[in-house]
């Protein structure tokens, strides 16, 4: 790996150098295991003793005072200046231009000249593969979609007919985006699936997990906001609105409909019952059962979910169960009301 100095990752984060700014480093490495070429970091007052211990190179940290003798790159927020760290050791990876011979690119399609398709991928007809975009081996890409500037799918990515992405939007492998909606009318002679003819729309910035599914509209558009992070294995149901920079954690399902808000943030697996809002800024903890409204702002926990205070004090109540049974059939026999042993 190539060298870098202090100085230079100093000036990528923002930082000052006390100590050796000419030293080289080859890359970031936890306190534990680095080494005198690695770059570690110092988040919080607890890791100051084993930083102190550690043999790394350099440390982020936001002083140097508690770390004599160290080479200390002073910066405001270790952890943002972390990451400016890692983009220098490891840089984004750039598209490689050009059609692989494999590919099938429909004659309809437009595939900018900057972008990258790769090993046997698919571009449907009126597709559009905009500048610097990556469509990766195997990946399929339907047709009327447009892949924003500097969007990537990475292998055997399906986006189905009609799937519009924005710029700088990341989706992984195994992802699906534009299936039907799990959209069936009841009748006399079982399930008739009712046709489902809209579209999903993903706004900029957006990074969509392995495996996750995102299914198109039963009639206008499944949308997700800018910013916004979805993690592996998370279904996203027809008509959902899903605002913008918003967390959405592993093997939650959001029902068709539901609408969530700017700054939400769903642990993993929740679950989410269709037509319903969750309100901008609401935090919902893990394994929660969402089947009402949550206004904005508020914390929730349990299935169904209320509020996380509540639910913590209930889980407390809950676990005193079997002593406060005990207590009440004592008080019941001393008052003549309930006969028999204490169990």
């Amino acid at each position: 790996m190539e060298s870098i100095s202090v100085a230079e990752v100093a000036a990528a984060c923002g930082g000052r150098v006390v100590g050796d700014g000419a030293a080289l480093l080859t890359g970031v490495r936890a306190l534990e295991s680095a080494g005198p070429e690695s770059l570690s970091f110092v988040s919080d007052v607890k890791a100051l003793k084993r930083a102190v211990a550690s043999r790394a190179g350099a440390l982020l940290a936001r002083s140097a005072g508690d770390l004599p003798g160290k080479t200390v790159i002073e910066v405001a927020d270790p952890q943002q200046a972390l990451i400016a760290a890692l983009r220098v050791f490891h840089p984004a990876r750039a598209p490689r231009p050009g059609i692989h011979p494999t590919a099938v690119v429909e004659a309809g399609a437009f595939v900018d000249p900057s972008s990258e398709i790769g090993p046997y991928a698919v571009v449907g007809d009126l597709s559009r593969i905009e500048a610097n975009a990556v469509v990766g081996a195997h990946a399929v890409v339907g047709s009327r979609c447009r892949v924003g500037a500097g969007s990537w799918l990475h292998p055997h990515v399906v986006l189905y007919d009609d799937v519009v992405l924005g710029e700088r939007v990341e989706v992984h492998s195994g992802a699906v985006l534009g299936a039907d909606g799990f959209g069936y009318s009841t009748t006399s002679k079982g399930l008739v699936k009712i046709p489902q003819v809209g579209r999903v729309s993903i706004g900029d910035d957006v990074e969509i997990g392995a495996n996750a599914c995102i299914d198109r509209a039963a009639l206008e558009a499944t949308s997700v906001g800018a910013g916004t992070k979805i993690d592996n294995l998370v279904q996203v149901g027809h008509n959902v609105t899903i605002g913008r920079h918003d967390v959405i954690c592993a093997q939650t399902g959001i029902a068709g409909s539901a609408v969530l808000g700017d700054g939400v943030v769903l642990g993993g697996q929740v679950g989410v019952a269709g037509h319903l809002t969750v309100g901008d800024g609401a935090k919902v903890q893990a394994q929660s059962g969402i089947g009402a409204d949550v206004p904005p702002g508020q914390a929730v926990h349990g299935s169904p979910a209320f509020g996380y205070r509540d639910y913590q004090k209930s889980w407390i109540e809950l676990r005193r169960l079997p002593e406060t049974a005990r207590l009440v059939r004592r008080l019941a026999e001393k008052a003549g009301l309930h006969k028999g042993g204490d169990s």
